[in-house]
């Protein structure tokens, strides 16, 4: 598919941003993602975003990892994880991302998600010296670094339960684990208190009851900081209360803060955020932000089985954790992830869409709408072999950027059809209205027709 572009200007990046919105916004669109080969463009050092501030409201995540990236040929090409992030960065940077999400940085198993020796950097990613380089660079470039903690559990060294590195006692283990219960464990029994969440199979359960598992994640944190991290993405957080994860914020000072709540009910994800305001002492904190499962949920609904209306709430305003208010800069929206994503493994059912298309689709609904939108690294570099998707993203960051689009923007939704033929038309912030869908919506006069695809169009005033 090749754009309809309106105007005659080519997008280019001009130091100043009236320049950069005006040539944009004429030369915006989609290069042909049927023409295998991509075009080679020379990546130019722009230097950090002159977007970049301190205000999280303003910014674009991106995960930088998919599922075993640690042996995936695609990266093992250029070395270890970190070798092959340092070496994006500043396409990265270029994009306007401002905050770049590495997977668990401690020894551990694959991915890390089974963390062994938390106080050991060298992991399947690269080594500690690398990791810091990375963290280093990103900084560098006005951009944060976000740690993937996995909090809930760990595995034991030689045995199911000697914790090393840092050594804990019996007490930091659940007594309900596997580690007591299962007749095959062997190690010394779990004796801590019975486990506040959902169990894990996979490794011992943390008690975070006991002072000695708290005292040693926060120190941890502390680790973490002194590394170059400045953000937390809590992993699995149904498996223990929200109030220790405003306990472990409270533990040092960080940019931003997300947790994993799996669940497609906005109301269940803004219950578990309310929660972590407190601390195990009952001390008010920040809340902490968190995934909207609900909006992806219905972004697929919408975009791929063409049920348009799901994005429309009783009040004509935008729907999932997005659209409550209070809470739109708690969201991090998002398509797809090293879970979902199904690449490198076959136990996800969660995929938004394998389709070139409707993954543009979607990075145009959460880069021009509400919430803290994040790009997914394989969707960024490896889903579209002739580079237009990247290309369409970048442009949809960049309009976000130039259009002071934000977290807490307001939307519109003007209309919508179901079906095959239907679509989603939307205004948010009073600035650009967005047509997603291939059905026929035709805006008032006042609107300037900017870019146009066979299913989506975009007009600014």
């Amino acid at each position: 598919m090749s754009s309809k572009l309106v105007g005659q200007g080519q997008h280019k990046f001009y130091a100043a941003t009236l320049i950069f919105l005006a040539v944009f916004l004429v030369g915006m669109g989609c290069s042909n993602e049927n023409d295998p080969t991509p075009a080679i463009e020379p990546i130019v050092d722009q230097g950090p975003s002159i977007y970049a501030d301190a205000d999280v409201t303003n910014d674009v995540m991106l995960q930088s990892f998919w599922w075993d990236t640690y042996t995936d040929p695609k990266i093992l090409q250029q070395g270890s994880f970190y070798q092959f992030l340092s070496e994006n960065l500043i396409e990265i940077s270029n994009a306007n991302i401002d905050v770049l999400w590495l997977p668990p940085p401690s020894e551990g198993e694959g991915m890390g998600y089974h963390p062994r020796q938390l106080f050991d950097f060298n992991s399947n990613h690269g080594t500690e010296a690398e990791l810091k380089s990375l963290l280093t660079a990103i900084k560098n470039r006005k951009m944060h670094g976000m740690a993937d903690l996995v909090f809930n559990h760990r595995i034991g060294t030689d045995t199911w339960t000697d914790f090393t590195n840092p050594s804990w006692s019996c007490d930091a283990i659940c007594i309900d684990d596997e580690g007591y219960t299962n007749p095959n464990a062997f190690g010394t029994k779990p004796c801590g208190a019975i486990d506040e969440g959902l169990k894990w199979d996979g490794a011992r359960d943390l008690n975070h009851q006991s002072l000695e598992v708290r005292n040693g994640l926060k120190d941890y944190l502390t680790k973490l900081k002194n590394l170059g991290f400045d953000s937390w993405r809590y992993d699995f957080v149904k498996g223990f209360p929200a109030k220790y994860i405003g306990e472990y914020n409270s533990a040092t000072a960080y940019y931003y803060s997300l947790g994993e709540y799996w669940d497609g009910d906005a109301l269940a994800i803004k219950n578990w955020i309310d929660g972590t305001e407190s601390t195990v002492t009952g001390a008010t904190v920040k809340k902490s932000g968190a995934f909207d499962f609900d909006l992806k949920y219905k972004l697929k609904a919408a975009i791929v089985d063409h049920n348009y209306s799901v994005l429309r709430s009783a009040t004509d305003g935008t729907v999932g954790l997005s659209g409550i208010n209070g809470y739109n800069d708690k969201s991090v929206t998002f398509l797809d992830n090293h879970d979902s994503g199904c690449i490198n493994r076959t136990d996800c059912d969660n995929l938004f869409s394998k389709s070139i298309s409707q993954i543009r689709l979607g990075y145009l609904y959460i880069l021009t709408h509400p919430g803290i939108p994040m790009v997914w690294a394989y969707h960024y570099f490896f889903s579209d072999p002739s580079g237009g998707l990247k290309k369409d993203i970048n442009d949809f960051i960049l309009l976000r950027k130039q259009l002071g689009i934000h977290a807490n923007s307001t939307v519109k939704v003007l209309a919508t059809v179901d079906g095959a033929q239907g679509y989603y038309a939307a205004e948010i912030d009073g600035k650009i209205l967005v047509k997603i869908g291939p059905g026929t919506y035709t805006p008032g006069n006042e609107w300037k027709l900017r870019a146009s695809e066979s299913d989506y169009s975009i007009w600014t005033l």
